[in-house]
């Protein structure tokens, strides 16, 4: 919890930063939708009126829904800057694929085929290196397309349906990714970004891949 209250108290300082500054400072925007996904594992305890068991859980989450990002330059030259960005996502995560061995001291239960939909909230912060088109205010036109690369934190939100009843899901992970922009004119400049967050050290740990497609404001 200490590492989210200072995630949100850096995000609230940019965000008001950004409205007190707005007249100097170029705030690009972009607007679409994400999806994300990723194998889970873990361990709960199912307690009741007569019993406790032990559930040890597999399942598939899938995260999507609505992205809005805003990203400031804070260094820039001709065909590149260095930016601060947050595409935040709001939307549903649903989970399937689910498999239990319920264990209750006496013997073992298998449960397969549980789903289920709840809120759920992706909130990162990214430092991005941004090169070529929309990459800075000067280069709008001079360039086919453009990329970034970029890495930073995430904390995502969401509930998981298990045969021990639903249990909060979240997490303040590291997270990388990179992507592309298109489209000189307004009306086709779009951009399709990949993130992958986790421990990225460890194979055995959870992992979630991310896709959005935006629409650049």
């Amino acid at each position: 919890m200490r590492k989210l209250s200072v995630f949100l108290f850096v995000l609230c300082v940019l965000v008001t930063e950004n409205v007190l500054v707005a007249q100097s400072v170029r705030v690009d925007q972009a607007f679409g939708l994400g999806v994300t996904t990723s194998n889970i594992s873990g361990k709960t305890r199912a307690v009741n009126t007569f019993s406790v068991a032990d559930v040890d859980y597999t399942l598939r989450l899938r995260q999507f829904g609505i992205v809005y990002g805003a990203r400031v330059d804070l260094v820039s030259w001709k065909f590149g800057s260095v930016s601060i960005g947050s595409p935040i996502m709001l939307g549903l995560g649903k989970t399937s694929l689910y498999r239990s061995i319920d264990f209750n001291g006496v013997k073992k239960d298998t449960i397969e085929g549980l789903q289920g939909t709840q809120f759920a909230l992706e909130l990162p912060l990214f430092a991005d290196v941004n090169i070529g088109l929309h990459s800075a205010a000067d280069a709008s036109m001079d360039h086919y397309f453009g990329i970034y690369v970029g890495a930073g934190y995430m904390y995502s939100y969401t509930n998981l349906r298990t045969s021990a009843g639903n249990i909060i899901y979240d997490g303040f992970d590291p997270c990388l990714r990179a992507g592309i922009r298109m489209g000189n004119a307004w009306e086709r400049r779009f951009s399709i970004g990949f993130t992958i967050r986790g421990d990225l050290k460890n194979n055995g740990s959870t992992r979630t891949y991310g896709i959005q497609l935006l629409k650049e404001l």
